[in-house]
């Protein structure tokens, strides 16, 4: 196991006899976070150009998936058809096939999805050099989005549908056996628990992308992460928080507006004209920070735990 020695993380790195309890000080988490946005500002044209050519690669393979659905669909059927049929799936879905429908939609989004999860896993790849060698390589992201795709997809979907099964079961109890849209106090109830449920399931998940790299396939790797958070979910959570928070306050303020929970925190109107630079800001910066620090966590604490268990038993058992 590679250890970041460039940033050890003192003193709660020092392997124990017994296994660690969580970090109790914030120390190790600020000190995740600083080492991240600093590499990540190190490295920001590698990362950069690594984002402009992985997104490519993403819209281009996005275009072939859909290209690979639609085109047969057309040529076999053609297009009034295609129209017919679109029309007749929605007329003909009645409320006691939410199930069905809910399911048909999954199976055709899981396929789009997929080159956005490798595009993601593939980031973790370039932080995992950074990490152990201060420095990457933009073509680094294609040699991890080349040598882990499948993996990486099989990550991107257990998160997929860890994070929408709550809703789905929400939205078919809903849905039957008539639709009835929610009310305002239901909303009150659903948004804010759904929203615990999303921030829970994806903490826990969080460190699955790390793992992927690291060498262990999808589901394995989720269950590491599950294992390391419930270990030490004062480290991971903890960071996960800070990043949620980061990103999610101005989606958090709108939803909460829309659905009369709370009054929004920040005023949107003040966001828009900044909404280009701050895009730009989140895509080639912050999200490569995020994944710096995602990977530094999951390594120390691994290590921790190997150390351990390898003291212990004389071998890894994670």
């Amino acid at each position: 196991m590679s250890w970041p020695n460039n940033y050890p993380d003192t003193p709660d790195d020092q392997p124990e006899k017994k296994i660690p309890k969580a970090p109790s000080q914030p120390g190790g988490i600020l000190k995740d976070f600083t080492v991240g946005f600093t590499l990540a500002a190190k490295n920001f044209l590698s990362y950069a150009l690594a984002m402009i050519g992985i997104i490519f690669v993403t819209v281009v393979l996005l275009i072939v998936i859909l290209l690979f659905i639609v085109v047969p669909l057309i040529f076999t059927m053609g297009i009034p058809a295609l129209i017919s049929l679109v029309i007749f799936i929605e007329s003909t879905f009645s409320s006691s096939s939410q199930l069905t429908l809910v399911s048909l939609i999954m199976i055709l989004i899981l396929p789009i999805l997929g080159p956005f999860f490798v595009a993601l896993g593939s980031l973790f790849g370039m932080s995992r050099e950074v990490v152990e060698s201060d420095g990457t390589y933009a073509e680094s992201a294609f040699g991890w989005y080349r040598k882990k795709a499948l993996s990486l997809v099989g990550g991107g979907a257990l998160h997929f549908i860890v994070t929408l099964a709550p809703f789905i079961v929400a939205f078919i109890g809903i849905a039957y056996p008539t639709w009835n849209p929610p009310s305002n106090e239901t909303l009150r109830i659903v948004i804010p628990v759904g929203l615990l449920w999303v921030f829970l399931s994806n903490g826990m998940l969080s460190l699955t992308f790390p793992g992927i790299i690291d060498g262990l396939p999808a589901i394995r790797a989720a269950a590491r992460s599950v294992r390391l958070t419930a270990q030490f979910p004062g480290r991971v959570l903890g960071a996960w928080a800070i990043m949620f928070l980061i990103v999610g306050i101005p989606i958090i303020s709108l939803i909460g507006e829309l659905a009369f929970i709370f009054p929004s925190y920040i005023p949107i109107g003040w966001l828009e004209p900044y909404a280009g630079g701050i895009v730009l800001i989140l895509l080639f910066y912050v999200i490569p920070a995020f994944s710096i620090v995602l990977t530094r966590i999951y390594m120390i604490l691994t290590a921790r735990v190997d150390a351990t268990y390898t003291h212990d038993t004389g071998g890894d058992t994670l």
